[in-house]
């Protein structure tokens, strides 16, 4: 069974046996609670009604004993024979069964010397009044008196046509109030119709009396019946609402699970994507997440370090998790084994790049030397040939300059080659020169600014070599490819390091793309090999390389 199915089964099944408890415990509790309401509502209302007769009886007897004249009234003496009790002493009796109407009559009664001396009766109107006043009985509220002979002394609110006295009302309430069972409840009444019932005897002199407060069931229990309704539809609402809550809650449960699950099947196919950091309500859930993004993150970590790695990229910042991460630990080792090659490589190809530039120096100071030693001599012997021939002063002079120019330019290719003023007078007095064959032959604005130690220099033959053919290269770019009318050199010398910076107005280069030829390359490898970096900012009218070297460099 999936998780999800037994999740809505479980909760709905305890949610439903829930809400029928409640509801059945919560109706319950809610009958007896109107119930109690009701009966002692009841019981109040007769208590007030019986109150008010009992006064209302007690003032009629008092002004009847104040007042009274020695004759009767209303009645013949011999109608009074037609009671079924004899009237032998003063007081209210009960002369209902005497009404021509079947409607409540009182007689107030003084008897003397065993004779009645004044009689007063009383109709029941002000009585019938006192006990159809329904304030807070609802609409089948009904309070009436029943007389010991089990018939009605006052209207029936149901049976308003009818003679009271003609109606029998033997209830359980009734026969409860005359045998003094007080036991208030739910009975029938006289109409053969359940009633919430509230009694007790009311007894006023000769009267014997019982006193009834009632309303019917159904009218008490419609509020229920509608609580009963509402409550079937708020079970059934809840149950509902329970149901989608459900499915919803195990889709928050299980949509998190089937990520996770989707992610480990695709760590396990290679794919390290992150997985959601998107909260949940459960910590549980969280904690999987939480830790399966660890993981996903260490692997995610290694897998890019080694793909850097593989690109040889080796300032990446990576650790491993812990001592115990192997895979981790193994990319650093690798890491250090590839860092320790490249270093083997970088210094292999810099020994080569120094060893080819050294065979290259050697090689120009070999030509250097040859045309000196060789083609130099003869131009000499050459022009002091031509100036003992014995040909026309013209031609002599043509012929005698073109040997000069050719005696000059084999000089400065000899210095190109290598400066005899190199190892004898050091880099600046070389460049010096260099600058002002180069002023001489061009229209440039050339400025050597030298700021190099004369004395305790530590620029040996080798800084100095290759300053010249750095300061050489920039300059040959500037004249030849740049265009340049203005060009500006300084070199100071530190206690560590050297320095050189170069200016030129030219149309700028692009040195990455290196299309000038291999001028700029030379100039790099030449920085490289002496451990030194250089700054190219080549823009229009504005071109600036920054070189330092250090001087601690064997």
């Amino acid at each position: 069974m999936h998780i999800k199915t037994w999740f809505i089964i479980t909760i709905n099944s305890l949610l439903l046996v829930v809400v029928i408890s409640l509801s059945t415990s919560f109706y319950h509790l809610f009958e007896d609670i109107i119930e109690e309401r009701i009966l002692s509502q009841l019981s109040s209302i007769e208590r007030l009604k019986r109150r008010q007769i009992e006064e209302y009886l007690h003032s009629e007897w008092f002004h009847f004993m104040e007042n009274t004249e020695d004759s009767t009234n209303e009645f013949n003496l011999k109608d009074l024979s037609r009671l079924p009790f004899v009237i032998d002493r003063s007081g209210i009796y009960d002369l209902t069964p005497l009404s021509n109407n079947g409607n409540l009559l009182i007689g107030l009664v003084k008897v003397q010397n065993d004779s009645i001396t004044s009689l007063k009766t009383l109709s029941g109107k002000y009585i019938q009044q006192i006990l159809l006043e329904r304030t807070g009985m609802g609409e089948t509220g009904e309070t009436y008196l029943v007389g010991q002979d089990y018939r009605l002394r006052s209207i029936s609110r149901f049976y308003k046509t009818q003679a009271p006295f003609s109606i029998i009302a033997k209830t359980k309430s009734v026969l409860n109030t005359f045998n003094q069972i007080l036991k208030q409840g739910i009975y029938k009444d006289y109409r053969g119709v359940w009633v919430y019932s509230v009694y007790e005897p009311l007894k006023v002199s000769n009267l014997h009396w019982a006193i009834l407060t009632e309303m019917d069931v159904t009218e008490v229990i419609l509020p229920l019946q509608r609580m009963k309704t509402k409550l079937l539809y708020i079970a059934s609402g809840i149950l509902i609402v329970a149901l989608i809550c459900g499915i919803l809650f195990s889709q928050l449960v299980t949509r998190p699970l089937k990520n996770v699950t989707h992610r480990l099947l695709g760590m396990t196919k290679g794919n390290y994507e992150a997985c959601t950091n998107k909260k949940t309500a459960f910590t549980e859930i969280n904690d999987i997440c939480k830790a399966l993004n660890s993981l996903n993150k260490s692997l995610s970590g290694a897998i890019d370090f080694s793909h850097e790695i593989g690109e040889m990229k080796f300032d990446s910042d990576y650790s491993p998790q812990t001592e115990e991460d192997v895979l981790g630990n193994s990319l650093i080792k690798m890491k250090d084994k590839l860092i320790e090659y490249q270093q083997k490589l970088t210094q292999a190809n810099t020994t080569k790049k120094r060893i080819l530039i050294e065979g290259q120096e050697t090689e120009r100071k070999r030509l250097a030397q040859e045309l000196h030693d060789g083609i130099g001599p003869l131009l000499t012997s050459l022009r002091f040939f031509v100036e003992n021939m014995t040909i026309s002063l013209d031609e002599k002079e043509k012929m005698k300059l073109l040997i000069d120019n050719t005696i000059a330019e084999t000089r400065r290719m000899t210095y190109a080659l290598m400066p005899p003023s190199l190892v004898d007078f050091g880099v600046g007095e070389t460049l010096k020169t260099f600058v002002n064959l180069i002023r001489t032959s061009t229209n440039i604005n050339i400025k050597l600014d030298d700021n190099l130690l004369k004395e305790q220099t530590k620029i040996n033959d080798h800084i100095a070599i290759s300053i010249f053919r750095i300061s050489q290269e920039l300059i040959n770019n500037s004249v030849k490819h740049a265009q340049a009318s203005k060009i500006r050199i300084s070199m100071t010398e530190f206690e560590d390091h050297l320095s050189i910076f170069y200016f030129d107005d030219g149309s700028g280069y692009n040195e990455t793309a290196a299309t000038i030829g291999a001028g700029i390359i030379n100039i790099k490898e030449r920085v490289e090999i002496l451990n030194g970096f250089i700054i190219f900012d080549c823009k229009p009218k504005n071109s600036v390389v920054e070189i330092e070297i250090p001087l601690s460099h064997g």
